[in-house]
């Protein structure tokens, strides 16, 4: 998410994060440097990828079988065909975006494709972990060097492996459309209304069928989403028929996707669509090109705004229409999992645009604004927190703290995403033990950011942590996202190498507690242990952490319930 003000004229809540870098203990050299073929063998494919001067890496394979608006189908291909791995396939079809690395690479409405990385594809048994990315369900694409899991993997201890997977689907109208509406229609389109969950179940059965052929054990996957990704995974953890394919989950700042659309929503969302693309069929809709589509993608997007299609929706199939209260009642108690977001999540909503990209806004009411429109746009929204409806929840917890902006902007975060992530996390540690919270704080010094970027610097006003900066460490990136953190050669190698041993233990072993960062202690709902990441970098694992917040904002409850 680069040019905040830019996206937030958007959406107040984009969750995407858009980042190029090169990465943590590479060089340009390194990069460029592909030397040989590696093959592997796999049920659905024999894979030529490329030695990646000691990282071994495999892109652009497809996992499932494309139709315009039907779920994917298995792919057809046996070991015996010889496919080439080294490209990426393209994207989902988005906005275009200067600042979207993703949107400015080839798009098209088949994106069924995955990545591979890791260090030694001989060596078995490794942990896998598959990542979904983020961008608001209508951006985001594995080009984007964001998430390029070479330098997660080459930079693992000296003997640690493991497989590294990211993944495309299906996004905004590609991925949730209602099309009943149609002439034509047959319930072989009836899918059409949740295709992205779809899209990563799919992906999830190929690992499930071949990844043993890069030496990835089937029996311990970790699904691992940030922001639009995170919501997806609390999708699939709520499902139970897709829990044979993994027993871990990771969630990066993403509890704000703890909702889902009405299928009264999605209809009229869709009927718009229909009109801004011209068609009225089956016939129409299907034989629209790539170009047609995405001509129309940035007025679909404007015209939608908060509610816009891709969202999931509560189908009552694809996705429960009960499926918070699921998982309340253990639906994952087989998955072990690690939760956390950061202290500034969405602090861009409170910054001074128009006089300075460091200072907040005077008026706390102009965040109380910005969530009376969001709730307005997804009004019937289950699972969802309605904070302004209650009589005197907004001055409540505005007098709780000096600063009525700053309290106004943290209770904007706490609604959206750090209070559904406890939540997720008091939950899940009622069925399963192997739950761990954290809060990540940290963040490089706000001055030195905007001495290095300037007028492109992204900061929170407050200095503090924003969307997905846990992200750029547990990746290892440095010089992908100066925007926000700043000077690349000022970027801790110790923030980093915590990061990615956290991300890394917890996927082996479903603990992240390690030596670099010490004994993290699992969630319980009498102490509520968090490992706090603060903003002088240590790590802290502390109980009740936050707890009078937590304590006033159990009087909300979410929608549906």
């Amino acid at each position: 998410m680069k040019r905040k003000a830019l996206l937030a004229s958007i959406m107040a809540l984009l969750l995407a994060v858009c980042i190029s870098f090169a990465g943590c203990g590479s060089t340009d050299k390194d990069s460029a440097e592909k030397t040989k073929d590696v093959k592997v063998t796999a049920p659905t494919g024999t894979y030529i990828g490329q030695e990646n001067n000691g990282v071994a890496e495999f892109k652009g394979i497809r996992y499932g079988e494309f139709a315009p608006f039907k779920p994917a189908a298995d792919v057809t291909t046996t070991e015996d065909d010889q496919i080439e791995a080294t490209e990426f396939g393209k994207n989902c079809i988005q906005p275009y975006d200067e600042v979207e690395v993703a949107s400015q690479d080839p798009c098209s409405q088949d994106c069924l494709f995955l990545n591979v990385w890791t260090k030694d594809v001989a060596t078995k048994d490794k942990p896998v972990i598959m990542f979904i990315h983020g961008g608001s369900c209508i951006w985001g694409g594995t080009s984007d060097p964001t998430y390029d899991g070479e330098y997660f993997v080459r930079n693992l201890a000296e003997n640690e492996d493991c497989v590294f997977i990211t993944i495309n689907y299906r996004l905004s109208i590609l991925g949730s459309l209602d099309l009943s509406g149609l002439e034509g229609y047959t319930d072989d389109y009836a899918s059409a209304i949740n295709l992205s969950k779809l899209d990563q179940t799919q992906a999830l059965k190929w690992i499930n069928q071949n990844i043993e052929a890069w030496g990835g054990d089937t029996e311990n996957v970790t699904i691992m989403g940030q922001s639009a990704g995170g919501g997806a995974v609390e999708m699939l953890m709520a499902d139970t028929d897709t829990h044979k394919y993994f027993n871990r989950a990771v969630i990066n700042s993403g509890s704000q996707s703890r909702e889902a659309l009405s299928k009264e929503k999605v209809k009229s969302n869709s009927e718009k669509v229909f009109k801004i693309l011209g068609v009225k069929s089956i016939e129409e809709l299907t034989a629209l090109t790539d170009k047609q589509i995405s001509d129309k993608m940035t007025k679909i997007t404007d015209e939608l705004g908060e509610a816009h299609p891709g969202l999931k929706c509560a189908d009552g199939k694809i996705i429960s229409e009960t499926w918070w209260e699921d998982l309340q009642n253990g639906a994952a108690k087989d998955i072990d999992l690690l939760i956390g977001g950061t202290n500034g999540e969405e602090d861009w909503n409170s910054i001074d645009w128009d006089n300075s990209i460091s200072k907040p806004i005077k008026d706390p009411d102009t965040i109380k604004k910005c969530m009376e429109d969001i709730d307005d746009a997804r009004a019937d929204t289950y699972g969802r927190f309605y904070a302004l409806d209650q009589k005197g929840f907004y001055d409540g917890y505005l007098a709780m703290g000096d600063d009525k902006v700053k309290q106004a902007q943290d209770l904007f975060n706490d609604v959206y995403f750090n209070y559904p992530t406890h939540l997720i996390a008091e939950v899940q540690a009622k069925h399963n033990k192997n739950t761990y919270l954290y809060n990540w704080e940290y963040a490089p010094d706000m001055n030195s950011v905007l001495d290095y970027n300037g007028d492109a610097a992204e900061v929170s006003p407050w200095g503090r942590a924003l969307h997905c900066m846990d992200l750029c460490f547990e990746f290892g990136t440095k010089e992908g996202y100066p925007e926000m953190t700043g000077d690349p050669k000022e970027m801790s190698d110790d923030m980093i190498a915590q990061a990615r041993e956290m991300l890394y233990s917890f996927a082996k072993i479903g603990n992240p507690s390690n030596d670099l960062i010490g004994e993290w202690k699992p969630f319980d709902n009498d102490q509520m242990y968090s490992m706090v990441i603060t903003k002088d970098a240590k790590w802290d694992c502390k109980a009740n952490y936050r707890r009078d917040i937590i304590d006033y904002m159990k009087k909300l409850t979410p929608y549906g319930m």
